[in-house]
């Protein structure tokens, strides 16, 4: 008879991590990542994470995609072997669309907030003219449509984290923004180590520009958003 093995707290949490942001689980308890192939290189470093905690998965798939905004587009994925705590994930989170609760986001380290973050985050900068200064903000789609859900996450940050972030609308979608300036330099402090293992993901951190500069860098490259922090 072959022996089940389980899976250590830092499987179960490297797991939680790429489900919380772009991962989902099919109705056949099939645990798959699928990003536009200009994200390849992020792709990669996630099957080496699986790879150094011996989570099983096929390696990096690629497709032309036929349908919806990405057709023509060069799609890569990877998947993941079916074990019980994946089947166990999809019974808890589907209910039936993926929800996010307290006990879900309890599973993440350092590590599973890079994930999410460079999954569904991005930094804003407020340039506006009645700042002296650029004020930057951590941003997170969560995709909720659950003020029950976003609250869950907001106090999760403060409490866990020491981090304080507030709702935004975001397309008709729920999604959280630091507070402030602090809240921000926090956040990215506890990710920046592990961004700078993915260097086609820097964009999403940037340098502190005076907003003269930033404006004066705005000017001569649209893409001055993807300096470093």
């Amino acid at each position: 008879m072959k022996v089940k093995r389980k899976l250590t707290k830092e499987q179960k949490s490297l797991l939680v991590a790429m489900l919380i942001g772009d991962g989902t689980i099919s109705t056949n308890y099939v645990f798959k990542m699928c990003h536009d192939g200009t994200q390849e290189e992020f792709l990669n470093w996630k099957i080496n994470l699986l790879n150094q905690f011996q989570l099983k998965n096929n390696g990096l798939k690629t497709y032309i995609s036929t349908k919806g905004y990405n057709v023509g587009k060069r799609i890569v994925y990877s998947q993941l072997s079916v074990i019980p705590t994946i089947k166990a994930l999809r019974r808890s989170i589907y209910t039936p669309k993926k929800t996010i609760n307290r006990k879900l986001l309890n599973w993440l380290t350092p590590l599973g907030l890079a994930i999410w973050y460079m999954d569904d985050g991005f930094i804003n900068v407020n340039t506006s003219k009645q700042r002296h200064s650029i004020q930057h903000s951590i941003r997170i789609s969560t995709c909720l449509t659950s003020e029950k859900e976003l609250k869950i996450i907001i106090d999760y940050f403060k409490e866990v984290w020491h981090i304080n972030f507030r709702k935004y609308n975001d397309n008709n979608h729920l999604s959280i923004s630091t507070c402030t300036e602090n809240d921000t330099k926090k956040f990215v402090s506890i990710i920046k180590p592990y961004i700078l293992q993915v260097p086609s993901l820097l964009y999403k951190i940037r340098n502190n520009y005076t907003k003269a500069q930033f404006l004066e860098l705005q000017k001569e490259d649209p893409k001055c958003e993807t300096l470093l922090l």
